[in-house]
C-alpha cells in the first residue's frame, strides 16, 4: 500500500508540469488524494486548497522580474507534495478512518482519477452499472 499511495502522490507532482495545467482542477485532485492517503483533515490538504495564481498589480510590482506566479504555486504545490511522500517513506502509510459515507469515499476517489482514467474506468461499464453506480451517488 506504501508504494502505491507513493505511486499516486508522484503522478500528481507530474501533473504540475501538463500543458494545459488547470491550477484548480489540479487542486481538486491533489486535495481527494491528500485526503484518501492522510484523511479530511490534514492540514496539506488545506495548503493546496490555498494555493493562488496571484496576479495582482501587488505582488508583481513588489516583486523581482522573475516573478512567475503561476510557476509559484506549482513550486509550492510540488513541495507540499513531496513532503507527503518523504512521511510515507519515513514514517510509513498513517492508519485513515474511512468516512462513514460510502458515497463520500466514492466521490474522492473519483476525483483522485485523471480524465483519461475516468474516460478507461467508467467507458467499459456496462449501462446497468453506470445507472447503479449514478443512484449511489445521487441518494
Amino acid at each position: 500500500m506504501k508504494s502505491q499511495y507513493v505511486k499516486l502522490l508522484k503522478k500528481q507532482i507530474s501533473k504540475l508540469d501538463d500543458e494545459h495545467f488547470d491550477l484548480e482542477a489540479w487542486k481538486s485532485s491533489a486535495i481527494a488524494v491528500l485526503s484518501r492517503v492522510f484523511g479530511g483533515e490534514d492540514s496539506r490538504a488545506g495548503q493546496i486548497d490555498q494555493l493562488k495564481i496571484d496576479y495582482s498589480s501587488w505582488a508583481l510590482r513588489d516583486s523581482s522580474a522573475s516573478y512567475k506566479p503561476e510557476e509559484t504555486a506549482k513550486l509550492k504545490g510540488r513541495e507540499i507534495l513531496n513532503t507527503a511522500i518523504e512521511e510515507i517513506e519515513i514514517f510509513g502509510v498513517p492508519e485513515v478512518q474511512s468516512s462513514s459515507d460510502p458515497k463520500q469515499d466514492l466521490y474522492k476517489e473519483v476525483l483522485g482519477m485523471s480524465e483519461s482514467e475516468r474516460k478507461k474506468h467508467f467507458g467499459g461499464m456496462k449501462k446497468e452499472k453506470l445507472v447503479e453506480l449514478l443512484l449511489q451517488l445521487t441518494s
